[in-house]
């Protein structure tokens, strides 16, 4: 049987963007992702989405992405288990992006403002390094 695994998220990032490294020195940056839902009684409900972005990825988004931004997401759902302050045992669900569009660039000294970036990760080079195909425009 064949599974699938996929989540797509349009929101605003919640956090300022921190680009980290691992010790090998690989770029990751972790964020914070708000999306809303109108219910029945016109209440908003936002949900929190922890988002991981590793290498060209999160360079990109240390780039062209601040607090407030709207970002589309794309990527898998993961779980990882790690130990809090208190020393007790968590897991924590995330959606490890492999593609973004940055929404609503404004300002960004782009010729079209508005123009939205597309960033797609997967394809490995001979070498080892992650390929990532950024696009001026959205493919449709």
């Amino acid at each position: 049987m064949r599974t699938f695994n996929r989540a797509t998220l349009i929101g605003n990032v919640g956090n300022d963007v921190v680009l980290r490294r691992t010790q090998t020195g690989k770029p990751v940056v972790n964020l914070s992702l708000a999306t809303s839902l109108r219910k029945k009684d016109g209440q908003e409900a936002t949900t929190w989405h922890r988002v991981v972005l590793w290498d060209r990825l999160a360079e990109l988004c240390e780039q062209y992405v601040t607090k407030g931004a709207p970002l589309y997401v794309e990527g898998t759902i993961t779980s990882r288990d790690y130990i809090d302050a208190d020393g007790n045992k968590r897991t924590r669900n995330e959606v490890v992006g492999r593609e973004l569009i940055f929404l609503g660039r404004g300002n960004s000294g782009h010729e079209d403002p508005e123009a939205p970036v597309v960033a797609r990760s997967g394809k490995k080079a001979r070498d080892g390094e992650e390929l990532v195909e950024v696009r001026e425009e959205i493919p449709f």
